[in-house]
């Protein structure tokens, strides 16, 4: 007899005797597995408890005796709402499907020519299977599962009782007593081994760590970044919390992957950039710290309010103007130490000549557009984390955490560089009725509209702000690079979103001391040196060829896999996911020019395979690998065309 049969029967010897063996059982599996959960399991419950009288079962408030699950004529209602709640997950309305706003459109191939093409051809490829509007999912196989509060797990092992198998599974309860009652039902040890491996968390009690979550989908980013399935049985500020921290770290999973095609425009500027002849711009090498305050300027809505104090301090502090900021700070009469750029976007020349640049230094990421550093008197040089071209050579000084944008780079250098760190209209997010930028920018007027995937997010001070995926990754990021290069002091005078690690701080809280700037900012200049070989390790003169091919040989045999389901796919997808980030680890000038595309192909072949009407995808799977074995040739072919043509 089933577990739900038992239960449903009434035989109230029989159902205590395995609910109490199950309790029994749980309580041995947590002590070999989790030890201070064991702890916390064997103190008596203080607020609820299982209720099993003669109407049946129940969860019961110790301190107030209301029940959990209401009780009609025939009993408690527990078991009949849980099963309830167990039926078909995907097509239940008590339960949420997300899909972080991603859907199956062609891609221009004109700017993606070999990535675009992929995707593109795995829309024709699901027209030749059948493919539906619908999703389809097997009745024994869910998605990347969140469920925030358990209420007794009921309708959790019914799931499992089926057979079904979970992608992957997060458990949020924040009532240890509740859990407790848990342990009565869901028979843990089987649930896990019903997860893929490493795949299933508890959080009990304890609100979540948003990094170790924030790692949880960077694991499986690809598979657990589309389809997400989630049930919230209650709220309280615990859930709620953890609620937000998922779907903020859900939504800036899936930005700053980038492409192939970018990649190597990064690839072809880099070399073009780092000379080693008499004439190369200097690259930063082995920078040390100032004595004094940098201001980093970006060119969000309230830098318009922060102009004045800036003005005020511009010879007490060194000032980073990021990106499209100069416009707006040169109109103010504000003169920047040093303009920061990362783009490779070849109308970035004309944008800097608008401002003007005068003869403002240009800092300049490696991937850069290299007419925009013959523009400037004065260029130098940094390798720029998180993309492919950043890694060349072995840099002894790559700038991490310098993405998505400029700003992220501004700031990075500033916690390198600077005694303490000021963020000046780096606002992470839209400013309810204000524009995006600053006034008198680049971008001429601009109204408050948010975007469709936008959400509220704590402000640095009492204004309303909101988000969305890419300005949460900048401020993580932000976050990040105060915690990595831990500078004295980072505050945050902007009033856009609060930025962890960083203090948020009015202007008139400050008052800084007199420094000798021409002579500091000689003493940054002074950490780049024009003699390139000394800022590499691992000068190249293959360029990596045979290793790109090796890694391509590499991810056509994965491939070889076979594939008969979608549970088998989304695993073959994790598997490429893995390896494509530990090539990244360990060979980042290789993995991460890969890297963006593969996610990009993987994610639309998963989403195809979605809306296939049956299970069964081997003839589907067959004919994809072929087109992605094919782009991974388009590849390795561009990457060695490109290397003569940029040696010439």
């Amino acid at each position: 007899m089933s577990f739900l049969g038992l239960l449903k029967s009434g035989n109230r010897e029989k159902i205590e005797q395995e609910i109490s063996q199950r309790f029994i059982n749980n309580m041995e599996y947590f002590r070999q597995t989790s030890p201070d959960l064991f702890d916390v399991l064997k103190a008596e419950p203080i607020e609820y408890n299982l209720l099993f009288d003669e109407k049946g079962l129940n969860i019961i408030n110790l301190k107030t005796g209301e029940l959990s699950y209401p009780t009609a004529q025939q009993g408690h209602q527990m078991v009949n709402i849980s099963e309830e709640l167990s039926n078909s997950p995907i097509a239940n309305a008590k339960w949420k499907i997300y899909t972080n706003h991603i859907y199956l459109d062609k891609m221009d191939t004109s700017k993606l020519p070999i990535t675009g093409r992929v995707c593109n051809e795995f829309i024709d490829l699901l027209h030749k299977h059948g493919g539906i509007k619908e999703y389809y999912l097997s009745r024994s196989f869910l998605p990347s599962t969140n469920i925030f509060g358990l209420l007794g797990g009921m309708f959790l092992e019914f799931i499992r009782e089926r057979g079904v198998f979970f992608h992957s599974l997060l458990i949020f309860e924040e009532n240890v007593d509740m859990f407790r009652v848990s342990c009565y039902f869901v028979d843990y040890e089987k649930l896990f081994d019903n997860v893929s491996p490493k795949s299933c968390y508890l959080f009990v009690k304890d609100l979540i760590d948003k990094f170790f979550v924030r790692s949880f989908f960077s694991q499986k980013k690809i598979t657990n970044n589309f389809l997400r399935l989630e049930l919230k049985l209650y709220s309280s500020p615990k859930l709620d919390a953890s609620k937000q921290v998922i779907d903020e770290e859900y939504a800036s999973n899936s930005r700053g992957w980038g492409s192939f095609e970018d990649e190597m425009i990064g690839v072809q500027n880099t070399l073009k950039n780092i000379s080693f002849g008499s004439n190369a711009y200097p690259i930063l090498n082995l920078p040390k710290r100032v004595n004094a305050p940098i201001c980093v300027v970006g060119n969000g809505a309230s830098l318009d309010g922060l102009l004045p104090f800036i003005k005020e301090n511009q010879d007490k502090m060194i000032i980073f103007s990021c990106g499209t900021a100069l416009k707006p700070l040169k109109a103010y009469g504000i003169k920047p130490d040093f303009q920061i750029e990362i783009e490779r976007i070849d109308y970035l020349k004309d944008v800097l000549k608008q401002a003007p640049l005068g003869d403002t230094p240009l800092l300049c990421a490696n991937m850069t557009n290299p007419e925009v550093l013959d523009l400037a008197k004065e260029s130098y040089i940094f390798m720029r984390g998180g993309s492919s071209s950043g890694y060349l050579y072995g840099s002894k000084s790559v700038i991490e955490f310098s993405a998505p944008f400029v700003g992220n780079a501004g700031f990075a250098l500033a916690c390198q560089l600077g005694s303490e760190v000021l963020l000046c209209g780096l606002d992470c997010g839209y400013i309810e009725g204000a524009s995006k930028h600053a006034s008198d920018s680049y971008y001429g007027e601009e109204s408050f509209a948010l975007p469709v995937d936008a959400f509220r997010v704590r402000g640095n001070f009492d204004k309303v702000v909101y988000s969305d995926s890419i300005f949460l990754l900048s401020a993580q990021n932000i976050t990040q690079a105060i915690r990595n290069f831990n500078p004295k002091m980072a505050l945050n005078l902007g009033e856009g979103a609060y930025i962890d690690g960083a203090r948020s701080t009015h202007p008139n809280e400050l008052n800084f001391a007199k420094i000798k700037k021409k002579k500091l900012i000689a003493q940054i200049k002074s950490y780049f040196t024009s003699k390139t070989k000394t800022a590499f390790n691992d000068i190249r003169t293959d360029f990596y060829i045979q290793e790109i091919s090796d890694f391509r040989d590499e991810l056509k045999a994965i491939l070889t896999t076979n594939v008969k389901n979608k549970r088998e796919l989304f695993a073959l997808i994790d598997i490429i996911n893995a390896t494509s980030a530990k090539k990244s680890f360990s060979s980042p000038f290789v993995g991460i020019m890969f890297e963006g595309s593969l996610a990009h192909m993987s994610q639309s072949l998963m989403i195809a395979s979605l809306h296939l009407d049956k299970d069964e995808i081997e003839a589907f799977y067959i004919d994809a690998k072929e087109i992605i074995n094919e782009a991974l040739d388009r590849m390795v072919f561009k990457y060695r065309l490109s290397i003569p043509l940029v040696e010439k």
